[in-house]
């Protein structure tokens, strides 16, 4: 996920505000969304009191790209945590052609992994 944000924060002017408060605010983007606080602290990004979800969002809303990689990624991650590996591969077959090229990488290697007989998936 950090590297498809990355290249989506590149798509900005680097002075940019958008590209300063992606830039800043990574660690939101990657994390467990079911994790984000609740509470509002003055942030200096945007000139006023927010919550990190309040934050996730506005930076959601700057590209629908990230948004869709975002949202993505949490399903995954759900998938994931909560030991789902049928959900979780089903995903990640529905979405290989339509996600960004460095994802695809990451899909094609679990993939083949899952087809791999000496593989035992720690789902």
């Amino acid at each position: 996920m950090s590297r498809v944000r990355v290249q989506i924060m590149n798509q900005f002017h680097r002075k940019s505000h958008e590209y300063k408060a992606i830039k800043r605010y990574w660690k939101l983007i990657q994390q467990d969304s079911r994790k984000l606080s609740d509470k509002h602290f003055y942030r200096p990004t945007f000139r006023m009191h927010l919550t990190n979800k309040e934050i996730l969002d506005k930076l959601l809303s700057y590209s629908q790209d990230l948004k869709h990689h975002y949202q993505l990624y949490q399903l995954l991650l759900f998938h994931f945590q909560n030991k789902e590996p049928e959900k979780f591969f089903e995903l990640i077959e529905d979405n290989l052609k339509q996600v960004h090229p460095i994802f695809q990488t990451v899909f094609k290697t679990f993939l083949k992994d899952k087809e791999n007989p000496n593989y035992s998936p720690q789902i």
